[in-house]
């Protein structure tokens, strides 16, 4: 855990302590914002006749040390009708009024209720689907809880309007007390205690619990009338062809909502675990040969959704061993698995999906050939679009433990450009892209766990 440190700002003629928990100069800048409202982006920070880079880390910098700060607010005074009010009178709820007013982005963290870190991650990452956010906060601001049904999506959109109109972190009694009623084993505990929870397994629940009461109301062509589907839907056919008897096969399709990336020794990276799940031995009944039989399960993505959830299969259950008296339960596996800012599914999509995303990448490499600097995660969405088979990272939940049933969840959200919001319960610092992209496993430190990532287009015309 980050240690306490102490610094001295010397802005103007103002000498300005600051007391900070944070990993590096981004973390800083965020105190000094809070204390000075300069914008982060308009600060200049200079020690020992050096600036500091956002990269440096302030376990580098001595205790006290005396940094200077160069820059003014964009707007450092607020008038109304009866007097003026300098920043430094204003109370946290006007200054975070007077941002939003803006356009600036506030965000505010959620307490810890007692080990409910999974439901504070899993919160804060679906949130960063606005098409989900503003449904659940409309969807609240209009029905009241008249049966069980209705409550979990009363309850988050009553979280959301609270972080959108917050001044500081909220407690989100309502939400805790509601999905331990959807779901009686998130109420357990241990000598007292709160038990720690799988946030896939929560993941989950809220959008099956959610998917009946958010209507998809968008008039033009659409997959599905609920908006979950619509949204996270991933159709794939399917194919069953029995190991023993080459010429039995059976087809459907189905719709799921996430990928799995398989893990094992030779899995390095995400595309190549989600490619190696796209194959399964399944034991099932053959109609030939009259009894069960192996079966070799191969799915391919039929319908690209807007957005795409990938769970990394961390978590498995041990047998226990009697001679070395290992227990048995959900042990993790930490190896490290690469992961990209855009991941390209392309060759995980049937044929007839192929075609589609081909005329997406031709018009993509149009684009790049008419202007060098172009990058499809900087389109801007209209009327008629393609897919190409990309996608861009918006979410990411972590763990941090060996085991599931143990250790720490953080949720880590797309803000622009290469910025991060790092969502540790009610602590709250900006990131970079680069941080994201050590969240690969390896080690101890907190590894991806579930990735929600966003769907790129380019503009169609006939």
């Amino acid at each position: 855990m980050n240690s306490t440190r102490n610094f001295n700002i010397k802005w103007n003629k103002d000498n300005i302590p600051i007391q900070i928990t944070g990993e590096n100069v981004v973390d800083l800048r965020n105190a000094i914002f809070e204390k000075t409202m300069v914008e982060p982006d308009r600060q200049k920070l200079l020690l020992k006749g050096k600036f500091l880079t956002d990269e440096t880390r302030l376990s580098d910098i001595s205790e006290n040390s005396l940094i200077t700060l160069m820059g003014t607010p964009s707007g450092n005074v607020y008038q109304n009708t009866n007097k003026i009010t300098f920043v430094e009178d204003l109370t946290p709820e006007e200054k975070a009024r007077i941002l939003r007013e803006k356009g600036e982005e506030i965000v505010h963290g959620l307490v810890n209720l007692g080990n409910t870190c999974y439901l504070n991650s899993v919160t804060q990452v679906i949130g960063r689907v606005p098409e989900i956010r503003n449904a659940l906060k409309n969807y609240s601001s209009n029905n009241q809880v008249r049966n069980v049904g209705q409550a979990l999506p009363v309850a988050l959109g009553n979280t959301y309007k609270a972080l959108d109109t917050a001044s500081d972190s909220i407690t989100p009694s309502q939400l805790v007390q509601t999905i331990k009623m959807i779901n009686p084993m998130f109420a357990e505990t241990d000598r007292g205690v709160p038990r720690q929870q799988d946030a896939d397994e929560c993941f989950q629940i809220i959008l099956s619990n959610i998917k009946e009461q958010l209507k998809n109301e968008n008039s033009d062509e659409k997959f599905s009338n609920n908006l979950i589907d619509e949204l996270f839907g991933i159709e794939v056919d399917v194919e069953y062809q029995n190991a023993e008897e080459y010429t039995e096969k059976k087809n459907k399709k189905e719709i799921i909502n996430k990928l799995i990336c398989y893990i094992d020794n030779q899995t390095t990276e995400l595309v190549q675990g989600l490619k190696q799940s796209q194959k399964e031995n399944v034991d099932l009944f053959s109609d030939i040969l009259g009894r069960n039989s192996i079966f070799v399960k191969t799915q391919m993505i039929n319908r690209l959704p807007p957005y795409l959830t990938v769970q990394f299969m961390r978590f498995f259950w041990k047998k226990g061993n009697e001679e070395t008296g290992a227990k048995e339960g959900k042990a993790k596996i930490l190896k490290s698995i690469l992961f990209s800012k855009i991941i390209d599914i392309y060759d995980l999509c049937s044929d007839s999906t192929k075609e589609l995303l081909n005329l997406g990448r031709d018009i993509e490499t149009k684009l790049l050939k008419e202007d060098k600097n172009f990058r499809i995660e900087n389109v801007e969405k209209t009327k008629n679009m393609i897919p190409t088979g990309r996608y861009q990272l918006i979410g990411v939940v972590t763990h941090q433990g060996r085991s599931s049933d143990s250790g720490h969840y953080i949720g880590w959200t797309h803000k622009k450009e290469d910025k991060w919001t790092k969502y540790d319960d009610d602590s709250i610092t900006t990131v970079n892209m680069t941080d994201i992209l050590e969240l690969k496993g390896g080690g101890d430190w907190h590894m991806a766990y579930i990735c929600v990532f966003k769907r790129l287009e380019v503009p169609f015309s006939e």
